[in-house]
């Protein structure tokens, strides 16, 4: 059990300092980018683009590009939280118990959330970096690849062990009640 409750320490902090991190990234890459895709600060979204589409973005863009993105962010975060509550758990000792079941469950529902939204917000953001440029050299790009595919899976299995998780507590509450 103490091996346990130090990996879940280590990663709730892990998983809080991504929380943390995400929003700063992405709104530093969105003010930041200044049209090079060699640049460091290039937000993920632009990363699919064909870099002679790219160039250097407009406030209204910036802001117009966050805004598009910022769901799909969100979602991410929510999951973050979801496991920095789960290891939270795990850190105390409590194993098995409907919080955790929750936790999964709503991490599951945030990544699969995600996937199914990311070619929406990939579209948007595509249409948003490119909408100055001339015309037929603007942009709207959806791109699925495996690992949006594995990430769906992922997700799925996830919600299956929360629901495994959730029938196990049920069990092991109903037979500390038998006498």
């Amino acid at each position: 059990m103490n091996k346990i409750k130090k990996m879940s320490i280590f990663l709730k902090y892990a998983f809080l300092l991504m929380l943390i991190a995400l929003p700063i990234f992405e709104i530093t890459a969105w003010f930041l980018f200044d049209g090079d895709p060699e640049a460091f600060f290039v937000s993920e979204f632009l990363f699919e683009l064909d870099p002679e589409f790219l160039g250097p973005l407009t406030d209204t863009q910036r802001v117009l590009g966050l805004l598009a993105s910022a769901p799909y962010a969100a979602l991410g975060m929510f999951c973050l939280w979801q496991l920095v509550n789960l290891f939270g758990l795990y850190s105390q000792g409590k194993i098995f118990t409907a919080e955790n079941s929750v936790c999964y469950n709503r991490a599951a529902w945030a990544l699969l959330v995600g996937e199914l939204i990311y070619p929406f917000t990939q579209a948007a953001v595509s249409y948003i970096a490119t909408m100055n440029n001339e015309v037929g050299d603007r942009l709207v790009c959806v791109n699925i690849d495996d690992a949006n595919i594995g990430n769906i899976v992922v997700a799925c299995v996830i919600l299956a062990i929360s629901w495994v998780m959730d029938e196990g507590r049920k069990l092991q509450d109903e037979a500390e009640l038998t006498i």
